[in-house]
């Protein structure tokens, strides 16, 4: 999912092996290396250095 607030873009995912399956994926991943290239003009991307991964964002509230 991606959503937008204000200036914000931001994307949501899940995935069933985890945050750190997903971290991983996402660092390697020539598609996302194209798409932060193609990107660069006009969003602020800001990878986590121990991940490599764009950051987490906090959760806000649960409804469990």
């Amino acid at each position: 999912m991606r959503a937008a607030d204000g200036d914000e873009l931001f994307g949501y995912y899940e995935r069933e092996k985890g945050v750190t399956f997903a971290e991983k994926a996402q660092a390697e991943s020539p598609v996302v290396d194209r798409w932060n290239e193609y990107m660069k003009d006009i969003l602020e991307l800001v990878m986590d250095p121990e991940t490599g991964a764009q950051p987490k964002l906090e959760p806000v509230f649960r409804l469990d």
